[in-house]
């Protein structure tokens, strides 16, 4: 409840009218931004869906591809991301019913069940320490400007480290909340049937996924969230591997922390984000078709996966993980 005029025995609800009233008595009216969080009287945190998630998210300082400035390792990544890869690319025949599966599907549940098993690598067949969730909620950020009148992010797919297979020290950085007495790792089906990982840490890659004639803009605007969160999971991490300082952090500011893709099964999209003067950004630095053949928007995903997945062991690392990272599927 909020006071105003001294009265403590009728105190005021919490709402946008009177936080600015409170505001104008105390000589702050400017410091209730004009935001769409404050436009209902319960403050309730806006869905990724809603309307009003892409003015609040840029509010928040989380910044869309167009306004944002590119990381300095662009071109970098850009190399990493385009390489050729030394595997078969599947048979034509093979691309061909890929083609007419995501003409037929008819939800974001199947285009993820079709992205996960014919176009992206599944590391946890031979990955003790390496996993993905989908359509799980991130929960463990604690409130920053950055998610402020946010609901928690919720990409469609992410990949990390599984907590339960780091040391208890690591645990802290775990994106969802860890379930009790979970050793060796306890495994839940997800929405397809597929096992999935009880919690993930050290995440540096997730992808928003949209139907064939999905809205990708959403996506976009979806994946600029999941980047900006686990950009900040990130920085968290680095800070604690350096003894709690900051340099660190500074060192690395305006180079590539994460990685998102963004597809509707036609098309992939992968953006770079990064922090940088206060702000997040998000960059697309590489685009490739997936009805093509060769089907190099499969190589670009796969690419980006690898390279999200390098990164997150080097984290682990740094943070005094000893890790045995498997072969790296072609």
């Amino acid at each position: 409840m909020v006071e105003l005029g001294g009265n403590v025995d009728n105190p005021l609800p919490l709402t946008r009218k009177n936080l600015a009233l409170l505001n104008s008595l105390n000589g702050n009216s400017s410091s209730i931004k004009n935001s769409a969080y404050f436009e209902n009287d319960t403050m309730k945190p806006i869905s990724t869906t809603a309307s009003g998630f892409e003015q609040q998210a840029y509010e928040n300082g989380i910044l869309d591809p167009t306004a944002s400035k590119p990381p300095h390792d662009v071109g970098t990544v850009q190399h990493h991301l385009t390489k050729r890869r030394s595997s078969t690319q599947p048979s034509e025949r093979t691309h061909e019913q890929y083609c007419q599966r995501v003409f037929r599907s008819f939800n974001e549940a199947e285009a993820s069940h079709l992205i996960q098993s014919k176009i992206m690598i599944d590391y946890e067949d031979s990955s003790m320490h390496y996993g993905r969730s989908t359509s799980r909620a991130i929960t463990q950020i604690p409130q920053q400007d950055f998610n402020m009148g946010l609901s928690n992010p919720l990409p469609d797919i992410l990949e990390g480290l599984i907590t339960e297979t780091l040391p208890s020290s690591m645990h802290g950085h775990s994106l969802h909340s860890l379930p009790g007495n979970s050793r060796p790792p306890s495994r839940s089906l997800d929405s397809n049937g597929r096992p999935s990982s009880s919690s993930l840490a050290l995440c540096h890659f997730a992808t928003e996924l949209k139907r064939k004639d999905g809205n990708l803009r959403q996506a976009v605007s979806q994946a600029a969230y999941d980047g900006a969160t686990l950009v900040y999971a990130r920085d968290q991490a680095l800070a604690q591997a350096t003894a709690g300082t900051s340099a660190a952090v500074d060192k690395v500011a305006g180079e590539t922390a994460v990685l998102t893709c963004v597809t509707d099964g036609k098309v992939a999209e992968v953006f770079a984000h990064h922090f940088q003067n206060g702000v997040y950004h998000q960059n697309l630095v590489a685009s490739e078709s997936l009805l093509s053949y060769p089907n190099r928007g499969r190589e670009l995903i796969r690419n980006a996966q690898d390279y999200a997945r390098r990164k997150a062991y080097e984290m682990a690392a740094l943070l005094g993980a000893n890790l045995k990272e498997e072969e790296e599927e072609e």
